[in-house]
């Protein structure tokens, strides 16, 4: 564990409330930037820090815990505060939340000082959505050191690789399969929370933060992404014609799925919350040399699904199109399958408990609305596991992923105030 949470965590004392940006300033010292965005071996990083400060921290608060290895070295992190008499007898609430932030290449900050100025704490995962997490860690501090009594058992859940592919949130819900006991036994699991234990806490509803400047998002769009690649014929660039290039022939993939971009989805019913589907080219690769005829290219294709959609759908639905609109050529055409698709989540079950939600930030004398957005979050996972869930937390989703990112210190305090009337309903 880095030193800042080390020392961080020897201060602690649960008797005395945690002020949030100081708990927020400790976790963005604490990298955990997902692999997937590591240039190099020696940039590479992960969640395991925050995975270890997570562990110290719920330690000192007396909450048993469990940690379910996704990937090797990166470990969900799941831990119980209970409630007592009748209030324990409830069905827990799931606060769920990531621990992995995107890359710090390009920043203009110091991605990791965490500083403070004009009202605002700086740094990768400031926003996104270390700031979330320090308001649910505040909050249930708060109730610690203050005696406070649960209106019902809170059970927090620290997923990976949120970022790259939602394995970290499949992986939980792994856990609470109904009738999946044999993969939920077979799971990597450590800690003195029990699986027994936890697969009786299943959720009767949940709250995944990321920021919504404290509305309440009932309804966000999914994914579908995949790779299509174009293969030619190599030749020496003095003699073009010897070759097929496969960089001409994906010039014309690309103004399929743009066209397909304009004529299609811009021309469908635009979702009520969420907009209309989406679809873009997103990198671009090939070739070997100036000299050379390229023989391959490559490009992502990102395919964004309103709810309702279905990623094999969406995926078989393009590849037609693209075969349908790009010339006869030399060039072979080729979509790898999809990676990590997620559906959209749906404004229908979870409506009471984002009423619930919102009527408990007017109590606080605060404006939250209901709404949809055109980013994709782990409610998806949790509600597709037949959990209500709905996206909340402080910090706007423009600072996420930013070259300077932050978040206002008032966000963070609103939204453990928040947290904190959710948990004890005061």
């Amino acid at each position: 564990m880095c030193c800042h949470a080390v020392r961080f965590l020897s201060e602690m004392d649960i008797r005395m409330p945690l002020p949030v940006k100081d708990l927020l300033q400790k976790l963005v010292r604490i990298p955990s930037v997902n692999p997937a965005f590591s240039s190099s071996q020696a940039t590479a990083s992960d969640e395991s820090r925050i995975t270890e400060f997570l562990q110290d921290f719920f330690q000192n608060l007396g909450c048993p815990w469990l940690r379910q290895e996704v990937h090797p070295g990166r470990d969900n992190f799941v831990v119980v505060c209970r409630a007592s008499g009748a209030a324990g007898q409830r069905r827990p609430v799931l606060w769920e939340v990531h621990q992995d932030t995107v890359g710090v290449e390009g920043m203009k900050i110091d991605p990791f000082a965490a500083n403070e100025s004009d009202g605002r704490i700086w740094g990768r995962g400031a926003c996104d959505i270390k700031g979330g997490m320090s308001a649910m860690l505040a909050a249930l501090t708060r109730v610690v050191a203050e005696g406070a009594t649960l209106q019902q058992t809170v059970v927090l859940a620290f997923t990976i690789n949120e970022e790259c592919g939602f394995t970290g949130v499949k992986a939980l819900c792994r856990l609470w399969g109904a009738e999946d006991e044999a993969t939920a036994e077979a799971e990597n699991l450590s800690g003195p929370l029990s699986l027994a234990e936890l697969r009786e806490l299943r959720p009767e509803r949940a709250i995944v933060a990321e920021p919504t400047l404290l509305n309440v998002v009932v309804a966000h769009k999914g994914s579908v992404r995949w790779r299509c690649h174009t293969h030619g014929r190599a030749a020496h660039s003095s003699r073009p014609e010897q070759g097929c290039n496969a960089i001409s022939a994906m010039v014309h993939v690309v103004a399929a799925i743009e066209q397909f971009h304009a004529e299609v989805l811009c021309q469908r019913t635009a979702h009520l919350l969420c907009g209309r589907p989406t679809v873009c080219v997103s990198t671009i690769q090939g070739g070997s040399g100036v000299n050379t005829v390229p023989d391959h290219a490559v490009i992502d294709i990102d395919r964004r699904l309103v709810p309702g959609e279905t990623p094999e759908g969406a995926y078989q639905e393009l590849v037609e199109y693209v075969t349908a609109h790009t010339p006869s050529c030399e060039a072979k055409i080729e979509h790898d399958p999809p990676t990590n698709p997620s559906v959209g989540l749906e404004d229908t079950v979870n409506r009471d408990w984002a009423e619930q939600i919102a009527a408990t930030v007017g109590s606080l004398g605060l404006s939250s609305r209901l709404i949809g957005v055109p980013y994709g979050t782990d409610a998806w996972a949790l509600a597709a596991a037949g959990i209500p869930t709905v996206v909340f937390g402080p910090g706007s989703i423009d600072q996420a992923h930013t070259d300077d990112e932050w978040i206002e210190i008032e966000q963070l305090e609103r939204a453990t105030d928040i947290f904190y009337r959710l948990a004890c309903g005061d």
